[in-house]
């Protein structure tokens, strides 16, 4: 078996199917040659034919690119599918019925996958007739997006009440279950007695996978409450990984592998990317509400043979696309970076300024290291004195060690020389010791996060601070707990990342001011969060809003070292770490604050309170999640 699918399956389909009637059928000119076929190669530019199509063999190759294959293969380059999904497509197409290794969630996976489909289409009839979806029609009138590009990407709006979405599900045989299951309800156990609507009153935006099924929602927030966040993804199911998904590569993916250079464009947000497509790039995807990983290019490689990166132009935009950047290099995808306007996004730049100027950015992109060393020249007042070339040239060096490709090192280093104004020769010397450096470096471990109780914490917390004086008999003020403490250290560390805006999404949609157990904690993730907009520190002005006594504490998280730069885990996990931690606290908390009478009233809310400490705990991120709303607090 290959893939699950049987040999003689996957040779009956390539013996039914004519490879030259196959490659003609995708728009390429076939001409008569001795032996078979000739035409120009899909898969490079050509004048003059050289690629080859023997049918009796069900082969092709270009003598141009090098590019061949049976019709497995073809399918596979051409639409940028999994062996497995170009099987599926040709032996639909032969009339041959594949049969895969049961799968024990099949049941469940094909379940969800018709509740999702339903709901994108109820989302849509709301968006479109529902009074209360008034101010969603009005957004999206703002934003000038035309009706058929929300019809294609399935924008739609979800009902404020959760009653509504029950009574939706029963009429269309979906249960609760299925409704908890999807991510959409949480039930009353953990929603203090009443069904709790995940995406109640948002602007939905559908996520699909490969195939253009619904496998999740991603809901915009349409009121100027700075309490709630500004969007909310499905978490995690057997259908939906964020680390799995790109959003609008369905769209995308038939567009690239016949765009010049099979080039991607990849942005930040949704809103970006339907821009794009509406606007004539239908080549533009992004990552789903994390940053780009390893996993992300893996699946975009598929179909895209390079890449333009069109990041925000601001200082997380560019981290954002040098560490981006360096993924792709990693698997030995060229990449260029665009600088856009200041001020200026792909949506805003394609809305005001029109697909040319646009073009135009994409046009003057440049190499990740190219952008990379101008990008921190551009932010010092000497930038060529020796220290900022030595810190510069260090910086990109190690970018460009990611690089699996010769070649591609060699001329990225050269570049880089040219900018710095260096010796390529010297640039290269410096190259060997950093990547000796690098391999040389103690192995990355993730920080451990503190389990002592609030009343005792450790010596290296930020000291105990008494309210009146040395002298005073009066009680002292307790410092923040220790997870506390150290989730701001973390977020210190990580306040100006390229992941910042995925961390910053994760602490609004999972960490309101009730989890966090100390005055000094929630002031300073708020102006931590204050921060990602804020013209400037809002972590030091902070101090101008703190009791005198407070400061000791901010002192104490400015002046820490890095603990997790080696890690090998992501930010984000070790962000979910954190949040796992300071709610099964909190949840803790509130376990205490029963009273200690046994009543089965009592004794139901304990268990309940320990049920859900152990899915905290325990459960994968996307049940985990799940719980981390207000509801289950209350």
């Amino acid at each position: 078996m290959a893939f699950g699918i049987p040999e003689s399956t996957i040779e009956e389909i390539k013996a039914r199917t004519d490879i030259a009637d196959l490659i003609s059928s995708y728009g390429i000119q076939l001409r008569r040659s001795s032996g078979g076929y000739v035409a120009c190669c899909p898969f490079h530019h050509e004048k003059t034919p050289s690629f080859h199509i023997q049918p009796d063999k069900g082969f092709y190759h270009c003598f141009g690119c090098g590019e061949s294959g049976d019709c497995i293969k073809f399918v596979q380059k051409q639409e940028g599918m999994s062996f497995i999904e170009a099987v599926k497509k040709l032996a639909g197409a032969c009339g041959i019925t594949v049969e895969e290794k049961e799968d024990p969630e099949a049941g469940q996976r094909k379940r969800l996958l018709a509740l999702h489909s339903q709901l994108a289409d109820f989302f849509r009839r709301c968006l479109l007739q529902a009074k209360e979806a008034e101010p969603a029609r009005a957004y999206l009138a703002s934003r000038e997006l035309p009706e058929a590009i929300v019809s294609q990407f399935k924008i739609g709006y979800a009902p404020l009440s959760a009653e509504a979405m029950r009574t939706w599900a029963k009429k269309y045989d979906f249960t609760d279950e299925d409704l908890v299951a999807a991510g959409v309800l949480l039930p009353p156990k953990f929603a203090g007695g009443s069904w709790f609507n995940r995406f109640g009153g948002r602007l939905m935006f559908t996520i699909t996978d490969r195939q253009d099924r619904a496998i999740a929602f991603s809901g915009r927030i349409l009121t100027n409450d700075k309490k709630k966040a500004k969007y909310v993804n499905s978490p995690e199911t057997i259908l939906f990984k964020k680390s799995n998904v790109l959003f609008a590569l369905a769209h995308a993916a038939p567009n690239i592998v016949k765009s010049p250079g099979r080039e991607a464009i990849v942005c930040e947000g949704q809103i970006d990317v339907i821009r794009c497509h509406a606007c004539g790039f239908p080549v533009a995807v992004a990552s789903q509400g994390t940053a780009f990983t390893e996993e992300h290019v893996r699946i975009l490689k598929k179909c895209a043979d390079s890449v333009v990166l069109v990041f925000d132009g601001d200082g997380a935009g560019q981290k954002a696309a040098i560490r981006t950047g360096g993924e792709f290099l990693a698997a030995g995808v060229p990449v260029r970076v665009a600088t856009l306007p200041e001020g200026e996004d792909p949506d805003s730049l394609l809305r005001t300024k029109g697909p040319e100027a646009f073009q135009a950015c994409l046009d003057a992109a440049v190499s990740v290291a190219n952008f990379q060393v101008r990008t921190l020249l551009a932010h010092e007042t000497k930038p060529y004195n020796l220290r900022t070339v030595s810190d510069t040239s260090k910086a990109v060096l190690e970018t460009i060690a990611k690089c699996t490709s010769a070649v591609m090192r060699a001329t990225l280093i050269d570049e880089a020389a040219t900018l710095l104004g260096v010796p390529p020769a010297a640039l290269q010397e410096d190259f060997l010791k950093v990547t000796s450096a690098m391999k040389h470096r103690p192995p990355p471990s993730a920080p451990v996060i503190p389990d002592e109780p609030f009343e005792e914490p450790p010596a290296d917390q930020p000291p105990v601070v008494s309210l009146a004086g040395e002298d005073a008999a009066s009680p002292k003020v307790n410092p923040p707990p220790t997870t506390e403490t150290a989730l701001c250290e973390f977020l210190m560390e990580h306040e100006r990342d390229a992941e910042r805006a995925s961390l910053d999404q994760l602490v609004a949609d999972y960490l309101p001011d009730a989890v966090l157990a100390h005055p000094f904690t929630r002031a300073f993730v708020g102006a931590w969060r204050g921060g990602a907009s804020a013209d400037g520190d809002a972590i030091t002005s902070l101090r101008n809003d703190l009791p005198p006594e407070m400061c000791v504490w901010l002192d104490h998280i400015l002046l820490t070292e890095e603990k997790s730069a080696s890690s090998e885990l992501a930010p984000e996990q070790i962000l979910q770490g954190f949040l796992r931690k300071l709610w099964m606290e909190a949840v803790r908390r509130r376990q205490g604050e029963l009273p200690a009478e046994s009543t089965p009233e009592n004794d139901a809310a304990r268990l309940r309170y320990s049920t859900v400490i152990r899915q905290l705990q325990r459960g994968p991120w996307g049940r985990a999640s799940a719980l981390m709303c207000s509801a289950t607090l209350e």
